[in-house]
């Protein structure tokens, strides 16, 4: 997976926090901002550092968010394959149901970090842009980016977590 398609896989999680960080960096006068561009492209800065996390810690957070999930379909297919890698050991087909999986856990895990940074921060921006109001206002976001991005990605990565054995399981079936 290059850089283009794990730009385009970060999805609304990425966008939500580019536009978090561009309203802060438009709404502040930032001393180091000069122009409306150099804003257009610090505001990038987040959405990179949380997409950068991902591809590193890529394999923590399929275990930390995704876990018993993933654990209780990844012995089933080592049941099935004999405790063979089951990775070269599988046809084509479920050789891409896997990298499709880990796209889609890309994307997910963006989201779910993503409206995580979002929630916690939009009540403190909405404090320092308009008071007590603001908070309110903030809260209310914080729901709407929990349960928008966090909770529906977390619900859809454990989804597909226990879809992951599906295509072992017909195979084995079908011998």
């Amino acid at each position: 997976m290059g850089i283009p398609s794990q730009v385009k896989n970060g999805g609304w999680g990425a966008v939500s926090l580019y536009l978090h960080s561009l309203f802060v960096l438009l709404y502040w006068d930032v001393p180091l901002i000069t122009s409306d561009r150099v804003a257009l492209v610090a505001a990038g800065v987040p959405a990179l550092v949380v997409m950068f996390a991902v591809v590193v810690l890529n394999h923590r957070l399929n275990g930390y968010w995704a876990g018993g999930n993933l654990k209780q379909s990844t012995e089933t297919i080592a049941q099935i394959t004999g405790e063979r890698d089951f990775w070269h050991s599988a046809s084509k087909e479920t050789q891409d149901a896997i990298d499709d999986y880990d796209e889609k856990a890309y994307s997910h895990h963006v989201s779910i970090l993503a409206g995580i940074i979002n929630a916690a921060a939009a009540p403190i921006t909405g404090h320092f842009a308009i008071g007590w109001r603001g908070i309110v206002v903030g809260l209310l976001l914080s729901i709407i980016f929990l349960r928008g991005l966090s909770v529906r990605s977390h619900r859809e990565l454990n989804r597909l977590a226990k879809e992951l054995s599906i295509p072992y399981e017909e195979n084995y079936e079908n011998q």
